[in-house]
C-alpha cells in the first residue's frame, strides 16, 4: 500500500520505519524543516517503561491547590474552551484508584515492549542517542510518597529492574551532587538499569535509516486537509494546492492529529498539554549528576546527556496558547536549585512544546471510523518511551496481523 504518515516526530518516524519494513511505500509529511522538531525535540529523555497516566485519585485536589502557580507540576489556566471541558470531564472520570490501576497496566506493558524494541533499533541501526542505562534515582517528597514505595518497588522489580529503597541519609552517598538538597526529601528509589536517551538524536538517526530504506520525507509541507474518496481517506491537500494520493493515512501529528481528524467527523480525545525544558552545557563542571534524577513531587526530570544537563517535565493545560515566560523561568530555576554548579547557565537553551494528552493516559493506536484513516497519537509525555512499541502494533493492525499485545486497550474509538 501507499501510506502517508503525518508527523516526523519519534512516533511518526518509528511508524514509518515499521510500515516500510512490511513492504509499504511510505511517505512522511511534516510542516517543520526536519525530524523531531516539536514534541520530540528536547524532552526529558527518560525511557519510563513503568510509568502510569497523569490521571490519578490525587489530581483533582492538586489542581485546585496549584491554580495560578507558575511552578506547579500541573497547571490549569482558566479559559473558555469547550474542548477542554469535554476532555476534562473524561479526564476526571479517570481520576480514581481503580481507573488508574486499569489504565496503568497496559501502558506499562506497552512501555516494556517498546523500550526493548527501541534498544533493538539503536543497536541494529547503530544510532547514537547518548544512551545510558546507569539508572534513575526518584526522589520522594513526603510520607505519602513513602507509603506508595512498596507498591512502586514491586512494579519495578516485576518489570525486571534492580530497584531498591534509599533512605534520606543515603541519597547524597549515591548521588553526591544532591548533598545540599537531600534533606528536603523523605527518601528515594534507585532503579539500576533504568535508561535514558536523547529522543531528538534517536529520531534523526532513525529518519536517516528510514530514508535509506526508501521512506520519502516531505519537510516544510503543511497539510490543509485529508481528502476522502468514496468515504475513504485517500489523500492530502497541502498548502499551495498540491495533492498527494495514498491508500492509507496515519495520524501521528501529536495534538494536531485531532484538528486534522475533526473535519472528517472523527473526534479524537486529544488535548494539548504543554511541557517545558531547559538544557545547559556541562562545560567541565563537577556539579552535574551521574544518574537520571526524578523529583516525584514536582514532576521534574534531571537528565545528563554526556556533556549536556537538562531539566524537563510538568504539564500546562492552556490549549494551543503560547508558552509562558514565567513558567520557563520557573523550570530553569529548578535546575539552578538542584545543580547550581551543573553547567554553564549563560548558555541555556529553553524549550517548550505541546504533548498530545488523552483522558486516560493511554495512546490511540489503530483504525478510526473512516476507512483508510489510522491513528498513532495521544502518547502524552510518553511518546519517546512508547513510540517503537506503538509502531509495531500499528503496523501489525494495518497488515491484519495479531499484535504482540492486546490492542483493544488503545483503540481510538474507546471513548465513543
Amino acid at each position: 500500500m501507499r501510506i502517508i504518515v503525518l508527523g516526523a516526530g519519534v512516533v511518526g518516524t518509528a511508524a514509518a520505519w515499521y510500515l516500510r519494513g512490511d513492504g509499504h511505500a511510505v511517505s512522511v509529511v511534516d510542516a517543520a524543516d526536519g525530524p523531531a522538531r516539536e514534541t520530540s525535540f528536547a524532552n526529558a529523555g527518560h525511557l519510563a517503561a513503568t510509568s502510569g497516566p497523569w490521571a490519578d485519585q490525587t489530581v483533582p485536589m492538586k489542581l485546585m491547590k496549584w491554580l495560578g502557580r507558575e511552578d506547579a507540576p500541573l497547571l490549569l489556566r482558566p479559559r473558555f474552551d469547550p474542548e477542554l471541558v469535554r476532555w476534562g470531564l473524561k479526564f476526571l472520570r479517570n481520576c480514581t484508584a481503580a481507573r488508574y490501576a486499569t489504565n496503568a497496566a497496559p501502558i506499562s506493558a506497552l512501555g516494556l515492549m517498546s523500550v526493548s524494541a527501541t534498544a533493538g533499533l539503536r543497536e541494529n541501526l547503530d544510532i547514537d542517542d547518548d544512551f545510558s542505562d546507569r539508572g534513575t534515582l526518584t526522589l520522594l517528597g513526603d510520607r505519602k510518597d513513602l507509603a506508595e514505595m512498596p507498591k512502586r518497588l514491586a512494579t519495578m522489580r516485576a518489570a525486571g529492574y534492580d530497584a531498591s529503597e534509599v533512605v534520606q541519609g543515603e541519597i547524597a552517598a549515591i548521588e553526591p551532587t544532591l548533598e545540599h538538597v537531600s534533606g528536603q526529601y523523605a527518601g528515594a528509589i534507585l532503579a539500576r538499569g533504568d535508561a535514558i536517551g536523547d529522543a531528538h538524536k534517536f529520531t534523526v538517526g532513525l529518519a536517516a535509516r528510514a530514508a535509506d530504506a526508501g521512506v520519502v520525507f516531505r519537510y516544510g509541507a503543511r497539510v490543509e486537509a485529508i481528502e476522502l474518496h468514496n468515504g475513504a481517506a485517500r489523500g492530502l491537500k497541502l498548502a499551495g494546492g498540491e495533492r498527494l494520493d495514498a491508500d492509507a493515512i496515519v495520524l501521528a501529528a501529536g495534538p494536531w492529529s485531532a484538528k486534522l481528524a475533526a473535519p472528517l467527523g472523527v473526534k479524537l480525545p486529544i488535548y494539548p498539554g504543554r511541557g517545558y525544558s531547559a538544557t545547559i552545557p556541562v562545560a567541565g563542571r563537577n556539579g552535574a549528576p551521574t544518574y537520571c534524577v526524578v523529583d516525584e513531587h514536582r514532576k521534574l526530570y534531571f537528565t545528563r546527556f554526556r556533556d549536556r544537563l537538562r531539566v524537563a517535565g510538568t504539564l500546562e493545560l492552556n490549549g494551543f496558547g503560547p508558552p509562558s515566560d514565567k513558567r520557563a523561568a520557573a523550570t530553569l530555576g529548578h535546575l539552578r536549585r538542584m545543580y547550581p554548579d551543573g553547567g554553564d547557565f549563560s548558555q541555556v537553551e529553553n524549550w517548550s512544546a505541546l504533548r498530545p494528552m488523552t483522558p486516560d493516559g493511554k495512546p490511540l493506536i489503530g483504525a478510526t471510523g473512516v476507512p483508510g484513516l489510522w491513528v498513532d497519537s495521544g502518547h502524552g509525555p510518553l511518546g519517546w518511551t512508547l513510540a517503537a512499541g506503538s509502531a509495531e502494533m500499528l503496523a501489525a493492525l494495518i497488515a491484519g496481523r495479531a499484535p504482540a499485545m492486546e490492542a483493544g486497550h488503545f483503540d481510538p474509538r474507546r471513548f465513543a
